[in-house]
């Protein structure tokens, strides 16, 4: 029976050429399925390129062009159709609905993996027993090399399931201040207001309706941590001696590493780095956790 661990990100499924990155085959699939393309450019108050910064800057919206993208949608308050109204409030409903095209985004990965072979590579890294904690969506692991299902958790949801898991560490929501016009007059003076105070304040119902739906719906993009999953997943198995972590940032996740370092304090780690970047991130993890035991291969 072997006593290795593996933690698979999406790095696994990026060496076997799945469209998993997140630019551009997530970026292009939520901006294609955005009713206006300038609701995207709220979630992102920096340019990310890659999984980690994105779901960390969904913390951190930008909701400061909103006012100008509503102005289009201004409700009509002199016309007798509530349509002309409320038009402001089904578009934002319309918008920032990023859980659709994390689906979407997997179900097109995971339809590659009929055509997809397994590496020799990984088929002398996998032994039979191991076990697998999966942050990809996809089932690279169990189509493509033939682990079992009961030795594979899809700790963050799994293609084909609405269970899939996008976002930032709860508790850390913190948007971006308004710079509001005191005078609304576009020459100042300014001032810097919560977006929650700013929200508040706006006095047209449908306006602040509308800025309502978006603020909840970026700020339910947090992640909740399933500590308790691998709790469950990992009883009966007190004596994993190896921990090998293939294709994961180390940028994010921290709860499910710290939980595996207090639970197998012996275990010897190995991280495969594919960058500086990577390498800077397992240093500071390890660091910053507690790892005494880990060795770091440059692939």
């Amino acid at each position: 029976m072997s006593n290795i661990l593996f933690i698979i990100g999406n790095g696994f499924d990026l060496a076997h050429r799945l469209p998993t990155r997140f630019d551009p085959d997530f970026r292009e699939i939520a901006e294609k399925n955005e009713s206006n393309p300038y609701f995207w450019e709220l979630y992102q108050s920096a340019e990310p390129n890659i999984w980690s910064d994105f779901e960390n800057l969904l913390a951190k919206p930008d909701f400061n062009s909103l006012a100008e993208i509503f102005e289009y949608y201004a409700p009509d308050h002199s016309s007798d159709r509530e349509s002309d109204r409320d038009g402001i409030i089904l578009e934002a409903e319309m918008s920032g609905n990023l859980k659709e095209s994390l689906e979407e985004f997997a179900n097109q990965a995971e339809g590659k993996l009929a055509n997809i072979t397994p590496q020799r590579f990984f088929k002398d890294l996998f032994t039979n027993g191991d076990l697998y904690i999966n942050f990809n969506y996809t089932h690279t692991l169990e189509q493509v090399y033939g682990i079992e299902i009961d030795r594979v958790l899809h700790v963050h949801g799994e293609s084909g399931n609405e269970n899939l898991l996008l976002g930032y560490p709860e508790g850390d929501f913190s948007p971006e201040d308004i710079h509001e016009d005191i005078r609304q007059k576009g020459r100042g003076p300014y001032r810097d207001t919560s977006i929650k105070e700013y929200i508040n304040s706006l006095e047209d119902y449908y306006v602040r309706t509308a800025h309502e739906i978006l603020i909840n719906k970026v700020e339910s993009f947090k992640k909740e941590f399933k500590i308790e999953l691998v709790e469950e997943f990992l009883s009966g198995h007190k004596l994993i001696n190896e921990i090998i972590v293939y294709g994961h940032s180390c940028a994010i996740d921290f709860p499910y590493f710290e939980y595996l370092n207090v639970t197998f304090p012996l275990a010897n780690w190995k991280f495969f780095s594919f960058d500086e970047r990577t390498i800077m991130n397992i240093e500071m993890m390890v660091c910053h956790i507690g790892i005494r035991n880990y060795s770091v291969v440059e692939k």
